[in-house]
């Protein structure tokens, strides 16, 4: 080869070196740069977002068409329309914030609060929302009940001006703004006013709010929800452009798959979880199962078998088998022994079968054979139902039962064919759960007495317990309501319609995106889930 060619393969060859050694160097700077800007925003302490999507999972998935009155009635169907709707007011972490309404004001001669609206607030279709439409939405719940909230107590609604309304009670009521403004969805009457079925109710247009994210699409049988952000939503931009709810078999391994952003997990699953990055919270124990008594049935109408059937229950070593640890044993007083509304001198059921024995023996039964007899000498039969999601705890107490001497048949259902033949009074002990017993007493004990949702209500119909509940609804006072909200448990654990079993204790995984939070006293009227929407909105 002469010199020209030498030389020509030599930069030739020289060039090649170059170019990988700069290409080299172009992608090692690459991560190094990117490590850099995410340490420098999580300095800032947020993380990148890694997509537009935000998706939350789900085992149950279906909870039903996200209107206020065809969501099913339990928190996570509440949840899932309040991304829709608003209310006047909200919460957060620390307590009210303005939602609907800006400001508001109570006058105590007149009974009457008054709400200054935001101005300008638009339906999702593009209508102006005002005043009109909240007198419209509490007159409308009049003549069609909803089962999350009781506005009996509302006397008159009245449309000062276009964003402005004042709402008149017949009494006062300590916890209106918790109860009834910060849980009543407002309805656009333009859409609405026409509809006289309102939970056969479906249409597109049925979905249409003020709130932060529209309904995009909903598949019941799928289970999953699919919301997109309102960007002209009042109260700021939805940090993420769609809100997913989606049916998880596995959760565990949907959030570590990073399938979801967000899931509740299995008390097990916490540490693999945190050591892959993610973060879990868990709140107060503001939900309880418990095992109802159909006190309109013998025996179960006298107290003293019904407190007989308490001292046979080891609510302890249901926490220890059912919840592996995880929860607190029951508050026979109903309210959460970590709420600051608890009567922590309650301490009227530890385990003691002799002493259920002895109280047996008082009533006339005797045993033959280790079996409890009755006055006719027939062994005591008794029928306990729970669901599917709570078997574990209906063999338990099926086991202590039998072992007190009854005989047990244990019957499990789906939770809505439950919560029928509880709502119906056609059992005999149930084991079913519900939230909103840490928050205000108000909410609480109105599982106590009657009213809304029957299927989770003792519906103890006592003249002492319900006129002490219904005199501590019309007292302002937090401290004179917190005293009366004690000596109501008191009553109530000693009568024991039902019997709370356990509070648990609750985890949820998250990749962190979000700063989920637990809102003061519970979600709206005391729902213990942190999917408060305002996390999402910057």
């Amino acid at each position: 080869m002469n010199e020209i060619g030498k030389s020509r393969g030599i930069n030739k060859k020289y060039c090649w070196i170059m170019c990988w050694f700069l290409i080299t160097i172009m992608v090692m700077a690459i991560p190094f740069s990117g490590c850099g800007d995410q340490a420098a925003k999580e300095d800032n302490g947020k993380k990148e977002k890694s997509n537009d999507v935000y998706v939350v999972g789900d085992e149950r998935g279906d909870w039903g068409y996200p209107t206020p009155f065809s969501a099913y009635p339990r928190g996570p169907g509440y949840t899932r329309v309040s991304f829709i709707f608003d209310t006047l007011i909200w919460k957060d972490e620390d307590g009210f914030v303005p939602s609907l309404a800006k400001d508001w004001e109570y006058h105590k001669d007149d009974l009457t609060y008054r709400f200054e609206l935001y101005d300008g607030v638009k339906w999702h279709d593009g209508e102006e929302m005002t005043a009109s439409d909240v007198v419209f939405t509490y007159e409308y719940l009049q003549k069609n009940p909803l089962g999350w909230v009781d506005i009996s107590v509302v006397d008159s609604v009245e449309k000062l001006n276009k964003d402005e309304v004042e709402i008149k009670l017949e009494r006062e009521m300590g916890a209106f703004l918790n109860n009834i403004a910060g849980v009543v969805e407002i309805l656009p009457q333009h859409i609405w006013e026409d509809i006289e079925e309102p939970a056969e109710f479906k249409e597109p247009e049925a979905v249409i709010g003020t709130g932060p994210f529209k309904l995009r699409d909903y598949d019941m049988d799928q289970g999953s929800y699919r919301y997109e952000a309102n960007e002209n939503y009042h109260l700021g931009s939805p940090e993420y452009e769609e809100l997913h709810f989606v049916k998880v078999s596995d959760p565990q391994m949907a959030i570590q798959r990073e399938d979801v952003n967000f899931v509740q997990i299995e008390p097990e699953a916490k540490s693999t979880v945190q050591e892959q990055g993610l973060e879990v919270i868990s709140g107060s124990h503001d939900w309880n199962l418990k095992l109802l008594l159909n006190h309109n049935e013998e025996p179960f109408d006298n107290p003293e078998f019904r407190r007989a059937i308490a001292y046979f229950i080891d609510t302890e070593m249901l926490v220890e088998r059912a919840l592996r640890g995880h929860g607190l044993p029951g508050s026979p007083g109903l309210i959460s022994p970590d709420s600051r509304w608890y009567n922590e001198e309650i301490k009227e059921y530890d385990y003691d079968p002799q002493r259920g024995e002895k109280k047996l023996s008082e009533l006339g039964y005797d045993y033959r054979d280790d079996y409890l007899i009755d006055d006719g000498g027939e062994v005591v039969e008794l029928e306990l139902y729970t669901s599917g999601d709570y078997t574990r705890e209906g063999e338990l107490v099926a086991e202590f039962l039998k072992d007190a001497g009854f005989e047990v048949e244990l019957r499990s259902f789906e939770a809505s064919v439950l919560d029928d033949r509880v709502k119906n009074w056609n059992y005999e002990l149930a084991i079913t759960g519900h939230g909103a017993v840490g928050g205000d007493p108000e909410r609480s004990t109105r599982f106590m007495i009657g009213g809304s949702s029957p299927h989770l209500n003792a519906r103890y119909e006592d003249p002492e317990l319900k006129e002490k509940v219904e005199a501590t609804s019309r007292l302002m006072d937090e401290e004179e309501r917190l005293e009366k909200a004690h000596e109501i448990q008191e009553l109530y654990a000693h009568a024991l319609p039902a019997y709370t079993l356990y509070h648990p204790t609750w985890y949820y995984a998250h990749d962190g995106e979000v700063d989920w939070f637990f809102s003061k006293d519970g979600l709206a009227h005391g729902i213990p889930l942190p999917l408060n929407k305002l996390a999402l909105i910057e």
